[in-house]
C-alpha cells in the first residue's frame, strides 16, 4: 500500500469512499495509517510486529479526538515498545486492567488495609482513628475510587463537619485521612495526597471544662440510672481518672491487690501504670456481673469491650440534663478534684499518668503507688458523700 506525507488539511478533507474502508499510510511515521469508512468515520492504526512475520494493527483513537501530531506521537511511542520487544495491545491491555482495578479500589477498601496494616500494629490508639473514619469519612467516600478523591472533595468534607458543629472532630478528621493517603502513597497505591496544602480549618482549643460539683452529682445519678455497663463506665471514668479508652478495656486479668495495672501496650504514655482501686471503686467493680470472657465493661458477654459511646453520652446528657462536657472531661474534673482536696501536683500528675521528660522521666523510678492510693481514697470518699448528699451550690 503507497503512502503519501499526511497533512491536518488533507487528513480533514478526505472523502467517505462509496463502498468499503479505504486505509491511508503516512510516510512520515512507519505503520501509522489513518482508515476512513463509508460513512465517514476517521480512525487511527499502527501495524507493527513482535516476534513473528504476522503484521498486528493496534488502534489508536478516533479523528478529530486524535489529531494528526497526537496520532503520530502514538504511534512513535507504540513503536518504542515493539524496538523493546513489547506488544504494544498487550501492554495497553494490561495498563486499562490496571486502571480497572484502581478505580475497583475504594475508599473503604483503603481504610480497612490502612487500619489493618498501620493502625493497629503502630497506634494504640487506633480504634479512635477507626471512628474517626467510620463516623465521618465512609458516609460519603464509602463506594468512591481511591484516585478519585480531589482536594476539594476533602475540603468540603472538613467543611461539613465544621457545619455540623464537630470543629475539632474536622481537624482529627484531616489528620487521619492526611496520614492514611500519605501512607497510600508510600505504598505506591496512590500517586499524590490530596490533602496537600490543607490546613486543619479550626483553631485548636485546649479544654478546660470541669464539672461543678452540682454537675458532677446529676451525671452520677443519670449514670446509675443507666446502670451497667455504660453507667457504671462513667462513675469508673470519674473515680479513677483514667482515660476512657483504657478503661473501656479494662480486663479483671489486670485487677490484684485492689489496683489495677495497665500494661504498657495500653496506655498512652507507652509505660505500664498502676491504678489503685478506692473502696468506691471496688463497690463499683463488685457489682459488676462477670462473664466468661476477659473484659469488665461490656456487651457481649466479656468477649470484647464495650462500644457505643456517642449514642450511650447522648442518652447520659439527656437523663443528667447537663450540657457541653465530653467523656475526657471527667477525667479532668478528677485531677482538678485531686487538687482541691490538697492533692500535690507531681502525685495527681502520676495518678492521669501524665507523660514525663528529661531528668524526671530518666531518673525518678518511685512509683508514688501509696501517694496515689491516698489521693484516689480521698477522692473516691468525696464523691461519694456528695452524691449522697445531692452536691452543693457551685
Amino acid at each position: 500500500m503507497p503512502s503519501v506525507k499526511l497533512t491536518a488539511v488533507m487528513v480533514e478533507r478526505i472523502k467517505a469512499p462509496t463502498k468499503g474502508r479505504l486505509e491511508i499510510m503516512d510516510s512520515i511515521v512507519t505503520g501509522l495509517s489513518l482508515r476512513v469508512t463509508e460513512k465517514g468515520h476517521k480512525s487511527w492504526c499502527v501495524s507493527y510486529r513482535v516476534g513473528s512475520p504476522t503484521v498486528r494493527r493496534l488502534t489508536l483513537g478516533p479523528y478529530p479526538l486524535l489529531d494528526l501530531v497526537k496520532a503520530r506521537d502514538a504511534a512513535r511511542s507504540a513503536l518504542q515498545l515493539v524496538e523493546r520487544g513489547i506488544d504494544p495491545a498487550l501492554a495497553r491491555a494490561e495498563q486499562a486492567r490496571a486502571e480497572a482495578d484502581r478505580r475497583k479500589d475504594t475508599v473503604e477498601a483503603l481504610v480497612g488495609r490502612f487500619i489493618t496494616k498501620y493502625a493497629k500494629p503502630k497506634n494504640r490508639d487506633w480504634r479512635n482513628t477507626e471512628r474517626i473514619f467510620d463516623r465521618h469519612v465512609l458516609p460519603k467516600w464509602r463506594n468512591r475510587p481511591v484516585d478519585s478523591i480531589s482536594r476539594k472533595d476533602v475540603v468540603q468534607l472538613l467543611d461539613s463537619i465544621v457545619d455540623k458543629g464537630f470543629p475539632s472532630a474536622a481537624n482529627h478528621t484531616l489528620a487521619a485521612v492526611r496520614k492514611m493517603f500519605n501512607w497510600a502513597a508510600e505504598r505506591g497505591e496512590l500517586e499524590s495526597n490530596p490533602c496537600l496544602y490543607i490546613k486543619p480549618p479550626s483553631k485548636v482549643v485546649e479544654r478546660d471544662r470541669v464539672l461543678t460539683d452540682i454537675e458532677l452529682v446529676a451525671v452520677w445519678k443519670a449514670a446509675e440510672q443507666m446502670g451497667y455497663p455504660f453507667g457504671t463506665l462513667v462513675q469508673m471514668l470519674l473515680v479513677t481518672g483514667q482515660r476512657r479508652e483504657e478503661v473501656a478495656q479494662m480486663r479483671w486479668e489486670q485487677i490484684a491487690n485492689n489496683t489495677w495495672t495497665l500494661p504498657r501496650t495500653r496506655t498512652k504514655a507507652d509505660r505500664a501504670h498502676d491504678v489503685p482501686l478506692s473502696s468506691l471503686a471496688m463497690a463499683i467493680l463488685s457489682s459488676i456481673p462477670r462473664f466468661t470472657g476477659p473484659y469488665v465493661f461490656t456487651t457481649t458477654g466479656g468477649k470484647k469491650p464495650v462500644s457505643g459511646h456517642s449514642k450511650a453520652k447522648a442518652r447520659l446528657d439527656a437523663k443528667s440534663g447537663v450540657r457541653d462536657w465530653c467523656i475526657h472531661d471527667l477525667r479532668r474534673t478528677c485531677g482538678t478534684g485531686l487538687a482541691r482536696l490538697g492533692v500535690p501536683l507531681a502525685t495527681i500528675s502520676r495518678v492521669l499518668n501524665h507523660a514525663e521528660g528529661g531528668v524526671t522521666r530518666i531518673y525518678a523510678r518511685h512509683s508514688y503507688l501509696p501517694e496515689k492510693r491516698e489521693a484516689l481514697e480521698v477522692w473516691g470518699i468525696y464523691v461519694d458523700k456528695l452524691t449522697i448528699k445531692g452536691g452543693r451550690n457551685e
